[in-house]
């Protein structure tokens, strides 16, 4: 199996190294980040970029809303064939899964390096203007934003598996897209508030482990010590858990079940389809 899995992986990440949009998705990530590490300076009356610590801070947002999005649109894209692709696909001597996994550690591995690239770039642009302090976590920080857009890539192999052609799949991808990083927490904090109480104190620590852009945004900002800008679920979070050393550790294994999980219904999803 480990063969045939490399080989699509190594065929789908050069598909998705060809797509356009992912290389500017790169060079928007460095100007975003110097652009950041800039404002960030002028706030604090610098002459040049801010260093690394602040700059992580002010790209937080940025890459909760960007990362899901390409992620859902990257692995929608590629797990869904052309019109009539599928039935090929399928009759080779390849099993569904290692098609299905293959695809992902491919456009995974591709939006990982554009993501990379991108805010590496950035990350020098700060370097040579505001010293490297606070590097490690930089890394860090580009690390998390990987294993975001992991997560969505994974979430969008289930959706294409479960979606009817690549149209409706794009459209429940966006949906997705749509409640995880706009709506769930206005939601999760509307419904807290109704319950009020220690229940509703619950139900926020519940609902973080629901959507994996909270667990990400609180894995980055606990571990780069901002816990104040956590808002109020995440604030909860970390009284429950007891720490920001736990909530990281515990976030992270939060997360990589939201990479299985995904993984493991798109397979069994793909497996029943009658192509």
């Amino acid at each position: 199996m480990i063969a045939p899995l490399v080989t699509v992986a190594g065929l789908e990440f050069q598909a998705a190294a060809r797509l356009r949009w992912l290389r500017l998705l790169a060079a928007a990530f460095a100007s975003i980040a110097a652009a950041a590490a800039y404002a960030a300076g002028a706030a604090s009356d610098l002459s040049g970029a801010d260093g690394f610590e602040r700059t992580t801070m002010t790209l937080v947002p940025v890459v909760i809303i960007l990362v899901p999005l390409a992620g859902l649109i990257l692995g929608i894209t590629g797990q869904t064939a052309e019109a009539g692709g599928e039935p090929f696909l399928f009759a080779q001597p390849v099993g569904r899964a290692t098609v299905l996994l293959g695809r992902w550690l491919g456009e995974s591995a591709a939006l990982a390096a554009g993501i990379a690239v991108g805010f590496g770039l950035g990350g020098a642009i700060v370097a040579s203007s505001g010293g490297a302090a606070g590097a490690l976590g930089y890394a860090g920080f580009v690390f998390a934003s990987v294993l975001l857009g992991t997560i969505f890539v994974a979430i969008a192999a289930a959706v294409a598996a479960a979606a009817a052609g690549r149209a409706a799949a794009l459209g429940v991808g966006v949906f997705v897209w749509f409640v995880f990083v706009l709506l769930y927490d206005a939601a999760a904090l509307s419904l807290a508030r109704s319950i009020g109480g220690s229940a509703g104190g619950r139900v926020l620590f519940v609902s973080v482990f629901l959507n994996p852009a909270d667990l990400m945004r609180i894995a980055m900002l606990a571990a780069g010590g901002a816990p104040h800008v956590l808002g109020a679920a995440g604030d909860a979070w970390i009284r429950f858990v007891g720490g920001t050393t736990t909530t990281v550790v515990v976030a992270s294994a939060a997360l990589a079940a939201w990479i299985a999980a995904p993984l493991t219904a798109g397979i069994l999803r793909l497996r029943a389809r009658d192509l």
